[in-house]
């Protein structure tokens, strides 16, 4: 199983953009329990809206937000007949709250598999992306069991000089592209209904519609695939995994934190982010938590990334941060 971001030592700051969502945990606590906070009318005047689900989100106001109760959409895995995911061992929730602008009630929702929650368009689809036609999940439990692929050398333990000899080959597809076409992850996407060609089996295409999830480890070959153009691991890692430190020219990027960066590829431009190259620009977030030890040594360290390709771009600011705060790694406390 993938494990959540491993803690970070030391404090670290949080872009100013994620502080307004801060309240979001406080709030998912109060969920879990039960509060009345989910069947409390509005007070704030914002009218809400009934969600592909037939269930009416209710908005709170929450220290000056808004806080949005939103049904959860359960994402499916297409190898197994389309069934939805269920985790074993994983969160399988039916309402969640978050402090969304109230202008976007109706208009967005949140899917899961158990383990993994996005937040996309109400009413599109969500299913688990496969590299084949092999689903990661089968015969070790749904909702997060992470595939026995790994970069050679990346053990407990490993320091520099102990990846093999020869690279091994990788996926010539850049960043999050190539990560979900390579071994070692799970990738989740959000698509709108009753698209002719669903992106459910490798990288999507240039273009492609949709909201796109990877999560892996440094320890395999689609994590690394989704942090080396941005992030520095060791050499012999790189030469193991065979990835690329090479943005594509027009790529942007923004260094919201030590362990996030934020990523631009405009219209046109294939970059590292999936479904870029398109009629128009995708944006994502890359997050690597920094443990120096494991770091340094190449010790396999949970990291993810969201590419947003949607038409209504509007969306993605909210979207992505939302993914941020999920993923976002907390540092340790003194």
């Amino acid at each position: 199983m993938i494990s959540a971001s491993p803690l970070a030592p030391g404090r670290r700051r949080v872009p100013a953009r994620l502080l307004p969502l801060v309240p979001l945990l406080g709030i998912l606590a109060l969920a879990g329990c039960d509060s009345s906070l989910l069947s409390t009318t509005s007070t704030t005047g914002a009218a809400s809206s009934t969600s592909a689900s037939g269930s009416t989100p209710t908005t709170v106001p929450i220290d000056g937000e808004v806080a949005v109760a939103f049904p959860v959409v359960a994402c499916t895995d297409p190898s197994d007949g389309g069934s939805a995911i269920k985790s074993r061992t994983g969160w399988n929730p039916t309402i969640l709250v978050a402090p969304i602008p109230t202008s976007l009630v109706g208009k967005v929702t949140f899917y899961t598999d158990g383990v993994h929650t996005l937040l996309g368009p109400t009413g599109w689809t969500c299913a688990l992306m496969s590299p084949g036609t092999t689903s990661p999940y089968q015969g070790q439990g749904q909702g997060g069991a992470t595939p026995d692929t790994s970069v050679p050398g990346t053990g407990a333990g490993s320091g520099p000089g102990s990846g093999p000899g020869a690279a091994v080959s990788s996926s010539s597809t850049l960043g999050q592209s190539g990560a979900i076409a390579a071994p070692g992850g799970i990738s989740l996407a959000v698509y709108p209904p009753n698209d002719p060609n669903p992106p459910i089996a490798g990288a999507p295409t240039p273009g492609t519609e949709g909201i796109f999830a990877t999560f892996a480890t440094t320890g395999t070959h689609a994590g690394i695939d989704l942090v080396c153009p941005f992030f520095a691991i060791p050499a012999w890692q790189s030469r193991s995994a065979d990835c690329s430190t090479t943005k594509p020219l027009g790529e942007t990027t923004d260094v919201l934190t030590p362990d996030v960066t934020q990523v631009t590829d405009p219209a046109g431009l294939v970059g590292n982010l999936a479904a870029s190259g398109g009629q128009g620009p995708v944006t994502g977030v890359v997050i690597f938590p920094q443990i120096p030890s494991a770091v340094s040594y190449g010790s396999p360290v949970a990291v993810a990334a969201e590419s947003c390709s949607i038409a209504d771009t509007a969306l993605c600011p909210t979207i992505l941060t939302d993914f941020e705060v999920r993923e976002f790694p907390v540092p340790a406390a003194g």
